[in-house]
């Protein structure tokens, strides 16, 4: 299970009182409502799989979010390769991996969540 608490946004202005303002962009506003909508081509590409989500409004009612999680695999480069000294016959193959992405645009920024999964188990 992988997961993001808070991200915290300082502004670094050193006049008072904005020394010590500082956004909490996950808790304030909620990056699921700030999700944004993925289309093919433009966030994702290649052969992509979209999630929808559902989220509660202010009354608790559900709302549905369409394709707000997208997944796809890109090449990771040589995987490896061995050559047969004795004949020169050689094999290579080339690594995979799972990208997992989300878009969510927080008043006026854009956070760009990508989660690569490796073939030899690593997140990136």
């Amino acid at each position: 299970r992988a997961s993001l608490v808070e991200m915290s946004v300082p502004y670094a202005d050193p006049n008072p009182p904005y020394q010590r303002k500082c956004a909490f962009d996950v808790g304030d506003y909620g990056l699921g409502y700030c999700a944004n909508s993925l289309e093919l081509g433009c966030d994702c590409l290649g052969n992509i799989y979209y999630f929808d989500t559902v989220l509660s409004d202010s009354r608790g009612e559900a709302v549905e979010k369409k394709k707000v999680v997208c997944m796809h695999e890109e090449d990771d480069g040589l995987l490896w390769k061995h050559v047969e000294y004795r004949n020169g016959h050689n094999e290579s193959r080339r690594g995979r991996e799972l990208i997992i992405s989300s878009i969510a645009t927080v008043v006026n920024y854009e956070y760009l969540f990508y989660w690569k999964l490796k073939q030899d188990g690593t997140i990136a």
